[in-house]
């Protein structure tokens, strides 16, 4: 009997040649539209996610330690309503230092599956867990979560499932497609299981400006790499100093915005320039002070996130939130 085919080189440049066309149009797309716009998910090449880290430590940037200090008080609580042999399941792992605030406390936890769509970071936190755990069945998805059809089910036998999101990310979805999101969510987990959810809170603009405007540029860095990222990934030509960051604050749909704000006029390709300096379709013009947004990240009140949950198919178990009211973790069951 013979073992599954590798597909040939040829096979495989043939998919990664049709990725790349997949990427290029959506970047031609949210580019052409209005606001101009990137998906997030390109942030996170290898240099993104380590600057990623790098924010997450700022004195600025609160919603790590906010997390952190509700998560060491609520994981072993969290752990009695789950049950032993539980499947956890994380949505964007990172580096995974809050992992192991849950994932120690779980009992006999029988697999952990961590989604993320950054590679490197995923393959080496996903070893480090079996190596620090080496009877639990590791199971990494690499894609992007909100993509996320179908997830894997390990072969011992599991308890409940615990889905874990932490980080506040579903604030980068507006509260409608964090709605889809979550149903979605619901649906593939199943009646009677459960999701762990971070969520920042409404606070003053003044100190949500300033966890996006770092007084280091670590996060105006993060947010130009993105276009490093494509023109790596995708062989365009934007000239990240063309380009300069902004983070404000919009009140009238409670959310941070990042940009990055056209300096000058300029034309970037995302492909093959056209013969004779004509316009192609793969060419965007920039005005100077075009703006292309690249992150929202809603914040939410307790009870305005509670009804998101709820419409999304949710009841709300426990709702955490730290010392200083920034930040919150609430603990949802499919119903």
């Amino acid at each position: 009997m013979t073992g599954p085919v590798s597909p040939s080189r040829e096979a495989r440049v043939r998919i990664m040649v049709r990725e790349e066309e997949e990427i290029r149009e959506e970047v031609r797309t949210t580019l052409s539209g209005s606001p101009r716009s990137l998906p997030c998910r390109f942030f996170y090449d290898a240099e993104g996610a380590r600057l990623f880290e790098e924010i997450t430590r700022l004195e600025e940037y609160y919603p790590t330690r906010a997390e952190t200090e509700i998560l060491g008080g609520c994981a072993a609580e969290v752990a009695r309503v789950v049950g032993p042999r539980a499947r956890m399941v994380e949505f964007g792992s990172g580096s995974g230092e809050k992992t192991w605030l849950v994932l120690d406390e779980l009992e006999s936890p029988s697999a952990y599956v961590p989604v993320d769509i950054a590679r490197e970071q995923l393959v080496e936190f996903a070893a480090r867990v079996r190596r620090r755990l080496p009877g639990l069945e590791v199971l990494p998805v690499v894609t992007d979560y909100t993509r996320l059809s179908e997830l894997p089910w390990p072969e011992t036998e599991a308890g409940a499932t615990l889905a874990f999101f932490p980080g506040s990310t579903v604030g980068n979805l507006d509260p409608e497609d964090a709605r889809t999101f979550l149903a979605r969510v619901a649906r593939s987990l199943g009646s009677g299981e459960f999701f762990l959810i971070g969520v920042d809170l409404v606070k003053d603009p003044d100190r949500l400006e300033r966890a996006y405007n770092d007084a280091r540029g670590v996060t105006a860095a993060f947010n130009l790499n993105i276009l490093r990222h494509l023109n790596t990934r995708l062989g365009s030509d934007f000239d990240p100093d063309g380009f300069r960051h902004r983070a404000i604050w919009n009140a009238e749909h409670s959310r941070i915005e990042m940009h990055l704000v056209s300096q000058r006029d300029q034309v970037v390709s995302l492909g093959p320039r056209a013969a004779h300096g004509r316009p192609s379709a793969l060419e965007i013009v920039f005005g100077e002070g075009e703006v292309i947004v690249t992150e929202y990240s809603y914040k939410y009140g307790l009870d305005d996130f509670r009804t998101v949950a709820r419409e999304a198919g949710y009841g709300t178990v426990s709702a955490w939130t730290d010392a200083r009211g920034d930040f919150s973790v609430h603990l949802l069951e499919v119903r």
